[in-house]
């Protein structure tokens, strides 16, 4: 069993390294669309953030997600829309709202990681208490939920503007309006 056992390890090292290829890959086919289709991509960005924000709001009356936590994934999304501004895919790196952004997100997954890890605490506890070996309440949410929650309601948007950063990397350089000390002029 031992061959057996180095080729399970060999066989998950090469599917973990065919699924991180096939994500990079994948980003960087985003961030292509993202940099041909800048128009589009604003648009779809700006209306993915009014999307969310509604999710949050169903999460908050069909779920009863704690009203301070939905609160501040809205605040935290209407900083994310400042980005979209009328230059866009031009984003600033020290502008505040990239600053804020990248702080809040941040912050965002680490208020809802402490929610959902001290709700399922809660409930293996409870299931401990009540009768051992019970499978966890259903009224805590599972992996696969607390996966999308992340993925759709913490990290799409900011991983949307992380995509958008290189937009504008092969664009040529615009004229600022100061004065080319190369250019000639006539008499």
């Amino acid at each position: 069993m031992t061959l057996l056992h180095g080729l399970s390890y060999a066989g998950a090292a090469a599917a973990f390294i065919f699924v991180t290829l096939s994500l990079a890959s994948g980003l960087l086919w985003i961030s292509e669309l993202i940099e041909e289709h800048s128009r589009y991509a604003k648009v779809i960005g700006r209306r993915s953030i009014y999307a969310v924000i509604a999710i949050h709001v169903l999460l908050y009356f069909y779920d009863s997600l704690p009203l301070k936590h939905i609160l501040f994934s809205i605040f935290c999304h209407i900083v994310y829309l400042q980005n979209f501004t009328a230059s866009w895919p031009f984003i600033s790196l020290t502008s505040l709202s990239f600053l804020a952004s990248c702080v809040l997100v941040i912050v965002d997954h680490f208020l809802w990681f402490f929610y959902f890890a001290g709700v399922t605490q809660d409930a293996r506890h409870r299931a401990h208490r009540t009768s051992r070996g019970a499978p966890i309440s259903q009224n805590s949410p599972g992996f696969a939920d607390i996966a999308t929650f992340f993925g759709v309601c913490v990290w799409l948007v900011p991983l949307f503007l992380f995509l958008s950063l290189s937009a504008n990397d092969n664009a040529l350089p615009v004229n600022s309006g100061t004065s080319n000390p190369l250019r000639c002029t006539a008499d």
